[in-house]
Order: structure tokens, then sequence, then C-alpha cells
């Protein structure tokens, strides 16, 4: 590999061949120039020319941080599941380009990235407090409808469905501010942190820069669980809810709120007593996106108990006899949860139920996802099998700290429904040894 040297009006410029382009075959150069003498040329061609040749050679560009990153979300597309390309789109979109997107990407150092967080955690906030803005309304409209909602207040019939109750109740909204969460803040960190890798990679930068960078520490905050017994409170309250069965599923398995949403009719063996989890149900600005779980092991099979078994049982006999009385007008999603047309419900639709159900148990207020909590929580203190109880959550990996039982290698692990407080065998499907 040469390079080659020559005079540009008074500066010195030289230029040599790299690989060309892979997948047009086209051929490409790189180059440099402003030298005062042609000495000095050939001495940086000669340093250019080692970079490149061990794998160091970075070209310089005029490529923003904008055209960087929406290249960058082209390229990998394909390799991540559609709700997360969606998000990082987002968080692009929203946090990072309009106030560096106009940047030169190889002028970004640390020190940018650090104003760039402390500018989020003060004024990034770009969604409105619709919550604040709907209570406002309110207050100087106490007889307003959910109609009335809507049109003022630009939210949808849900939201203003959800709200009306509440703020009749007593329960006033609290202010989000302008700035972002920390949370939220340290999610765009490790989606810059995950560009520049590539970036670096791809010699379009000449390191990763967010490596030096200062995201915030997020507060730890202790998730809020419901013991045995306020599970089964609950679910006395909800037994006459059309949606019973869901609830019983949740508490006896902890399964993801997306995994529910997503719960094929096929999925479930009556016989052999399981439920196979494939597909999800994610919400992307407020789309539903199906899925194939968080993790790699989020499609899974796991055991029902007797009591959840019976339960879904009757709504397989429930679903029948609905999918007969619409006759050709039932819309058949597949779904072992949906409305007696067989639409399927809005997975916020399933938060909101389950929260105005909790309320008005006269329970302590959780998130649906703390249900998943308590069913882990209730498993850790009946002492199952930590690694037994980490394949039935779907989760992505189990905890080398984690105290584990390891079953007897020539039989299957029981599980103990914290609900009924009886055993189980795990399908075949766990493997010996779990």
């Amino acid at each position: 590999m040469k390079g080659h040297v020559y005079k540009r009006g008074r500066a010195w410029s030289y230029i040599f061949d790299i690989d060309p382009d892979p997948l047009t075959g086209k051929r490409q150069q790189a180059n440099g120039s402003g030298f005062a003498t042609e000495k000095a040329a050939w001495r940086a061609c000669r340093t250019a020319l080692k970079e490149y040749e061990d794998g160091r050679r970075v070209q310089p560009s005029k490529r923003t941080v904008e055209d960087a990153l929406n290249d960058w979300l082209t390229r990998i597309r394909h390799s991540v599941k559609p709700s997360m390309w969606q998000n990082w789109r987002n968080y692009a979109d929203y946090y990072v380009i309009p106030h560096i997107g106009q940047r030169k990407a190889q002028e970004i150092d640390g020190a940018v990235l650090d104003a760039l967080y402390a500018r989020l955690l003060a004024e990034g906030r770009r969604k409105t407090d619709k919550n604040s803005l709907m209570y406002d309304y309110w207050l100087t409209n106490p007889d307003a409808k959910v109609a009335d909602l809507v049109k003022s207040c630009g939210v949808t019939i849900y939201a203003a469905r959800a709200a009306l109750p509440r703020f009749r109740h007593g329960r006033k909204p609290q202010g989000q501010g302008q700035g972002l969460a920390p949370k939220t803040v340290v999610n765009v960190h490790r989606i810059l942190h995950r560009a520049w890798a590539d970036f670096e990679a791809w010699k379009w930068v000449h390191r990763n820069v967010a490596k030096d960078a200062h995201p915030p520490t997020v507060p730890r905050q202790g998730r809020t669980v419901w013991t045995v017994a306020q599970l089964r409170s609950f679910l006395d309250h909800a037994r006459p809810d059309r949606f019973y069965p869901l609830w019983v599923l949740e508490a006896t398995s902890g399964m993801r709120r997306c995994e529910l949403a997503g719960t094929s009719r096929d999925g479930l063996d009556l016989t052999a007593g399981t439920l196979t989890i494939e597909i999800t149900r994610v919400v992307i600005d407020g789309r539903v996106i199906e899925s194939d779980g968080k993790t790699e092991n989020a499609q899974r099979v796991i055991a029902l108990d007797p009591f959840t078994l019976a339960a879904l049982a009757r709504l397989v006999d429930q679903l029948d006899t609905e999918r007969k009385e619409h006759g050709p007008d039932y819309q058949d999603h597949g779904l072992l949860f949906c409305w007696d047309d067989g639409r399927p419900p809005h997975p916020d639709t399933i938060t909101r139920r389950f929260k105005r159900l909790s309320e008005r148990a006269g329970l302590p207020l959780i998130d649906l996802h703390d249900v998943r909590h308590s069913y882990a929580t209730a498993g850790r203190d009946a002492k199952i099998d930590w690694k037994a109880l980490s394949v039935r959550l779907g989760h992505a990996s189990t905890r080398k700290a984690a105290a584990t039982r390891r079953a007897a290698r020539d039989r299957r692990p029981s599980f103990t429904n914290p609900f009924t407080n009886r055993m189980q065998k795990a399908p075949p499907t766990f493997g010996r040894g779990l």
C-alpha cells in the first residue's frame, strides 16, 4: 500500500487507497491536507498509513451527530427488537439530536455529554404533563365529563376515564417538573455508549467518548409488594371481573404485562397443565407492537397449578360460548384474554383495570409489575429453588450470589404455589437438574 503527496494551492496534501466499500466494492481513499511542506505531508501520510494498517485510522469527517445516529439506527435495525429500536429512535429524536445533533460527531467528548446530561436533568422533558393539565381543568369545571377532558386537554378517552375518579377521590397529581428523571438520563447515556462503541468500530470517531461521561446516579427505590394474604384478598375482590383468570395467572406465575396481553390460546395445554409463552404485546408511543419477549429466556413453558388451571379452563369454555353468540362478527385474534367479541385489550387497559380493582379492594397501591415481584418474594420466602424460580419468571440470568438449592439430578424440582400452598411438578421442558 503506497501513498501519494501533491501540492494543492500553497499547501501540501496526501492520499492513499484503503479497502473498497464492503457493499458496492467501489474504490475508497483516505486523505489529509493543509501541510506547510512536502516533508510534513509525507510524514503525516506514513503515520496515517501505519494507523490504517493497525486498524486505528479514522478519516476526518464532517458527519454530524444527527447523521451518525440516523445511519447507526438504520444499520442496526435488523439486529434488535422492534420495540427496543423504537425506544432508541425516540430517545435520539427527543433528547439527543435537539441539543447536540448539529455538532460534528468527532468533536464530541465526555465534557459535552456531561453538559447534555445536566441540561436534560434540568429542562429535558418533552412530553406535556397531561395529568396536571386535566386536574387544572377539572378544578375550574368540577362537573366536567370525559368528553370535556378529551376535547379540552387533548388526551385519550381512556386517560380521561381513569383521571376523573382519581380527582373525585381527592388524589391530586404530582407535578413532573421540567427535567427528566435520572433513570431516563441514564438510559440516554446507555444508548450513546452503545452508539459510540459502534462509531469507534466503524472508524467514524477516534474512541468511545461515552466512557468519559458521568451519568447521574439513580436513587434506589424499594418496591412495595403484596403479601400472600393480600394477593388472596385481591383475587377474592376481582372474582366478578371479566379478566379474573388473568389476575389469577399473574398472581400464581409472576408473568409480565406484555406476556399476559400476548398469551395465546393455542399455548394453553389443559391436558398437560402447561402454558407456553411466546409472543408478547408491548406499547410503543401508544401503539401496540408484537414482540418475542424481553429477554432470551422470555419464551418458555410454565407449569400451572390446579387452581390456575381450573380458572383458565372455565375461561376457555366462556370464550367458546362467546364465539358462538357473535358468530361471523367474532374477531378471533387467537388470544386467551380478550373482550367478549374477540378484540384484544390494550395493555394499558389491563394496567388501569388492575389499579381500579386494587383501589376498590382497599389494598396498598402498587404497580401491576409489582405483582410479579410479590410472586418472586413469596417464592423466595417459600424457599423455592432460586434457579428454577428464575427460569419460571423468564429472567435473563440468575445472580450468582443468590442462595440456591440444587434439585436432585434424577427428578424435576417442585414449585409451591404461594396462593394455594400446593405443590406441583415443573414441566419436562425445564430439564433435569434445575
